[in-house]
């Protein structure tokens, strides 16, 4: 029993830290590259329906 105590109390922390890297990973919000330049006669195929 404690076995599975700890290896639950592991796994969580493991999780934690993972979720908290990737919220925080010091990249912030980035654009698309400047060589993907958005065609503006492009209209979305949901746009259609």
């Amino acid at each position: 029993m404690t076995f599975l105590m700890i290896l639950l109390a592991v796994s969580l922390l493991l999780s934690v830290q993972a979720v908290r890297l990737v919220l925080h990973d010091g990249r912030g919000p980035q654009r698309p590259p400047a060589s993907h330049v958005e065609d503006p006669r492009f209209r979305s195929p949901a746009l259609f329906g």
